[in-house]
């Protein structure tokens, strides 16, 4: 489903596109771009997601954030 993204009064939301007209700023997102956020969401939080998907994006990481979050944290 596409969605738009929106700020009113300083406060980021996420609109369904079909139930809502576009507004100037807004960021429009179609279903293919909302379906990659979704699963990368669902792979973040646990929760699976597409499996081909997530196989992709593991094959581009180039560094751990678990370790980057260790070390940065090492530099504070």
């Amino acid at each position: 489903m596409a969605i738009r993204l929106r700020k009113i009064n300083s406060e980021m939301i996420a609109l369904c596109a079909v139930e809502s007209d576009p507004k100037r700023d807004d960021i429009y997102l179609d279903d293919e771009i909302h379906y990659a956020l979704a699963t990368k969401f669902m792979e973040d939080y646990g929760l699976g997601g597409d499996k081909k998907l997530v196989e992709l994006m593991n094959k581009e990481k180039v560094r751990d954030a678990k370790k980057e979050l260790i070390n940065w944290r090492k530099l504070l």
